[in-house]
């Protein structure tokens, strides 16, 4: 319904021009601190200079930066250079064993929303490779045992939330994240704050609620309270991946 405070949210959002999963990733893009800033998602990655930066980041010493055209461009081959630092951004996921069927350099120079797809599973292998034991890759269904072993660690609060992956409705009001969060540093969370109503305003409060407490703890995240209102699965799995990277250290 369009009086719902999802709905509100998703209007507001919409107004600017950008959808909240762009926001997010432009979020994330920004935490590396490279040059320029992305202030327009399509328009500032189109020379695909910035993304190749990215790459570099989250796997180092997969860009052979002799194979990089840096800007700023000639206008005359502005086009050329473009594109081929975008195709070999594709090369790289592919090496990286993203999915990128039918998504191709030319598709990020032009702003194709082809390009959510590729920056999705850029920030997925980034927040997964946090938790990266040695050589092995840790994946999704790790992340969900982590957690509720965690959960089930904690003999002093019975009852805690416990979900079976990340499209669980049992999410959508943030109990599971606030919980998580109390087990990794107990007592952080005031459950006095915490409304206990199954309405969607109540999860609304209590997934911003539970996002402002993830940061005070040291977690990274890049997702919007809508996000988990919704149930989008897959900013939960980034949401509870970087929580286990802070309990891992804690």
């Amino acid at each position: 319904e369009l009086n719902s405070p999802i709905s509100k949210a998703v209007v507001s959002t919409q107004s600017t021009g950008e959808t909240r999963e762009e926001k997010s990733f432009r979020h994330w893009l920004n935490s590396f601190n490279f040059n320029p800033y992305v202030s327009y998602l399509y328009e500032d990655l189109r020379d695909g200079h910035l993304l190749l930066q990215v790459f570099d980041a989250i796997k180092p010493c997969l860009v052979d930066w002799n194979r990089v055209n840096v800007p700023p461009f000639e206008d005359r081959l502005h086009v050329f250079k473009s594109v081929e630092n975008c195709n070999y951004c594709i090369e790289l996921g592919k090496q990286l064993k993203f999915k990128l069927i039918g998504i191709a350099g030319l598709n990020i120079y032009e702003g194709n929303k082809l390009l959510l797809s590729l920056l999705w599973q850029m920030m997925r292998y980034h927040t997964l490779s946090l938790m990266r034991d040695g050589e092995k890759e840790i994946g999704e269904e790790e992340v969900v045992s982590w957690c509720n072993k965690k959960l089930e660690e904690d003999k002093v609060k019975k009852g805690r939330a416990k979900f079976s992956n990340f499209k669980d409705a049992s999410l959508r009001n943030s109990r599971a994240v606030l919980d998580l969060i109390d087990a990794i540093q107990p007592g952080s969370i005031g459950y006095d704050m915490v409304d206990p109503r199954e309405c969607e305003e109540s999860w609304l409060e209590n997934a911003r609620y539970s996002l402002t407490m993830a940061r005070k703890i040291g977690a990274t995240v890049f997702a919007l309270p809508e996000d988990i209102v919704e149930g989008n699965p897959k900013m939960m799995m980034l949401i509870f991946a970087r929580l286990m990277a802070v309990g891992n250290v804690v």
